[in-house]
């Protein structure tokens, strides 16, 4: 008995110290500041697959930009889209755009494609600089010059940026909103203090002739999910110093969450499969921590039930409640940065849910599983 108190105590404090930790040192990241100081060649390329509801509206958001428009160009690469996507770019007529098709059109079946359709991209982008979206996403008009500046400012080699879930109903949406916030808050943090370098291909900027030196996604362009992290990784692992957060609000971008449960984990575990590759000491630590944490917790509440050893039961709640709080001062300063102290009222409704996902998460992304993406076996 006394061991099991002692566990669920243990863990929940460093789990305290833990999150405390994140927070505090991302309230000491600056706000990026804009400035008019660069204006280089920018490229923004998009990986598009089946995106013919979302595609229009991203290329309209990235075209309009408050940026001289003789310096920068909108790239889409169709991924072997089967549905309308390629037959509605070729109606954009702007002379900044282009548009590209990745093998032939629905017959070829390539694994990991995402990757090589940004390096395609890419071996055809003007730009110096490379900036990557998602093709279901809304970027802000100052978006080029928010990254740009913060890329050539302090002579990084990449850039990642924030990005949040669209609000819409439901409690799904809610959940994803708030783990998106601490998510990029929790990353940020990561990158600026050099322990993990985690982030968002939904928001990156690099420069093109370092992608080039570094063989792009080489080595890794087979795994289905890490078309940021890898070229991250490869960054790091030749200067930590080359990779910031851009701590900016223009530099937000806008993404739209999973509409069902299935497609939510199947999203989530073709994230998790790219961990096994990136896995480092201490992002195992962290990440043991917040798992056995929640188990511990969940333990010791059957093990005092079973046995009327309420004691355990007092301090399982206990620690319970105190990560509840914790965890809601993350979500607090993560809601102040994205505008969005609306979200704070699930931040302890959701916690619960949040365990349950983040443990069954866990255990299914090390079985075979046969996943899909966008109606794509990975």
């Amino acid at each position: 008995m006394n061991y099991l108190i002692t566990i669920t105590a243990g863990l929940t404090f460093f789990y305290i110290i833990l999150i405390l930790y994140y927070v505090i040192k991302w309230r000491k990241i600056p706000l990026s500041e804009l400035s008019t100081t660069h204006s280089p060649k920018v490229s923004i390329i998009i990986a598009a697959r089946n995106e013919e509801q979302h595609i229009l509206s991203c290329v309209e958001s990235c075209l309009n930009q408050n940026y001289p428009s003789s310096l920068f160009e909108v790239i889409v690469v169709d991924d072997q889209s089967e549905d309308d996507t390629y037959s509605l770019l070729e109606n954009i007529k702007d002379p900044k755009f282009k548009l590209m098709r990745l093998g032939v059109w629905k017959r070829t079946t390539i694994q990991g494609s995402k990757k090589k359709a940004i390096a395609y991209g890419v071996s055809h982008a003007n730009g110096d600089i490379i900036l990557t979206t998602d093709a279901d996403c809304i970027v802000k008009e100052n978006w080029i010059h928010s990254m740009t500046d913060k890329l050539l400012r302090e002579n990084l080699d990449m850039v990642t940026g924030p990005v949040q879930i669209k609000s819409e109903k439901g409690f799904l949406n809610k959940f994803q909103i708030l783990d998106f916030m601490s998510s990029c808050l929790m990353n940020a943090v990561g990158i600026q203090t050099k322990i993990h370098f985690l982030g968002n291909g939904a928001n990156l900027a690099f420069k093109k002739n370092v992608f080039i030196e570094l063989m792009g996604f080489e080595g890794n362009e087979n795994i289905a999910s890490g078309d940021d992290v890898f070229m991250m990784r490869k960054i790091a692992n030749r200067s930590k110093d080359k990779i910031q957060f851009n701590k900016s609000k223009e530099a937000i971008v806008t993404t739209l969450a999973m509409p069902t449960l299935k497609s939510f984990y199947s999203q989530r575990l073709r994230w998790a499969g790219k961990m096994k590759y990136l896995f480092s000491f201490t992002l195992g630590l962290i990440l043991n921590i917040v798992f056995w944490q929640r188990i511990s917790i969940f333990i010791s509440i059957i093990f005092g039930l079973l046995f009327h050893q309420y004691i355990i039961i007092y301090v399982a709640v206990g620690c319970l409640v105190l990560r509840w709080l914790i965890d809601f001062i993350l979500h607090y300063h993560a809601a102040l940065f994205f505008d969005n102290k609306k979200i704070l009222n699930y931040s302890i409704p959701l916690n619960t849910f949040f365990s349950l996902y983040f443990v069954s998460l866990a255990i299914l992304s090390w079985l075979p599983l046969n996943l899909e993406w966008k109606d794509r076996k990975i």
